[in-house]
């Protein structure tokens, strides 16, 4: 998974975490940072969206990045910034779905929830010729060496992909199922 599609899917998520702890965040005064919702959520975001791109970032790092920065010149203090980066906009996300919330606008947050899963996928659309091609920075900027998308990379995606979507799911039923109860 390169980088835009987990920023999207992070948002996204965040976003739509934040609308289905809808009723906890009305009734509360306290600020939607110190919700159950966002507990869980934050939960996610360290659990899985950041070492999944992690991952993705230490082992394939140049198609991670979409060959636009080669990583081997990257300091690692930036690069922990850009995952730091990563959970803050899943958390604007959660933030922008509590003001959604609150206003009772949730027509409005599902909307842009629902628009940022095909931004997720549209990626792979945008730049096909570069999620095909894996390689180093320096061999898809000299077009040589690469290989063609498959092996490691391939099943590392496909299982990464099953886990984001399996806790992606977990936590928004159980978001709902909280607010049930409560």
């Amino acid at each position: 998974m390169p980088l835009p599609t987990l920023v999207f899917l992070a948002f996204g998520i965040g976003l739509s975490a934040a609308l289905l702890g809808a009723a906890e965040l009305r009734i509360s005064p306290r600020h939607a940072l110190f919700s159950s919702s966002f507990k869980a959520f934050a939960l996610f975001l360290v659990l899985l969206v950041v070492p999944v791109s992690v991952y993705f970032y230490v082992f394939h790092g140049d198609w991670f990045l979409l060959y636009s920065v080669d990583v081997r010149r990257v300091p690692s203090a930036l690069a922990l910034l850009g995952f730091v980066a990563e959970a803050g906009l899943g958390v604007l996300g959660f933030m922008l779905g509590s003001a959604f919330a609150r206003a009772q606008r949730m027509g409005a947050g599902y909307a842009i929830a629902a628009a940022c899963a095909p931004l997720a996928v549209a990626v792979a659309f945008v730049w096909p010729e570069r999620l095909r091609s894996v390689g180093t920075f320096a061999q898809y900027r000299g077009d040589f060496g690469l290989t063609p998308y498959g092996g490691p990379l391939m099943q590392a995606g496909i299982a990464m992909g099953c886990v984001l979507a399996v806790g992606a799911s977990f936590l928004l039923v159980r978001i709902r199922a909280a607010r049930k109860r409560a």
